[in-house]
C-alpha cells in the first residue's frame, strides 16, 4: 500500500518547546520552507530530514530578539501538514 504526500519545507514544521510547554523556536518563524516535494511512500517507509537549530529562541515572523536557551530539557514536535509525530524529548548541556 502506498500514499502520495507533499513533504515540502512549508508543510514541515519543527517546533521546540520548553519542559513546561512554552514555545521556544520553530522552523516556520524565520525561514519557512517553500515549494513542493510530492513523494509516493510505501507503508512503513521512513524519511529522514536534518535541520540545524542554533539553540536560540525565535518568534513568528522573526520579529523578537533571539536569545540562547539555557541548559535543560526540551521537547521537539514535528508536523507535516495535518500529520503530527510523537514528540521527542531532548536535553541541552
Amino acid at each position: 500500500m502506498t500514499c502520495t504526500r507533499d513533504l515540502s519545507g512549508g508543510l514541515q514544521v519543527f517546533t521546540v518547546f520548553s519542559a513546561a510547554g512554552a514555545r521556544i523556536w520553530s522552523t516556520s518563524d524565520c525561514f519557512p520552507g517553500t515549494g513542493t516535494d510530492i513523494r509516493t511512500l510505501a507503508a512503513g517507509q521512513v524519511e529522514q530530514y536534518n535541520i540545524k537549530w542554533s539553540g536560540a529562541t525565535s518568534s513568528p515572523g522573526c520579529t523578537a530578539a533571539r536569545v540562547q536557551v539555557p541548559a535543560g530539557r526540551y521537547q521537539l514536535r514535528v508536523d507535516i501538514g495535518s500529520l503530527r509525530a510523537t514528540p521527542a524529548v531532548f536535553a541541552i548541556g
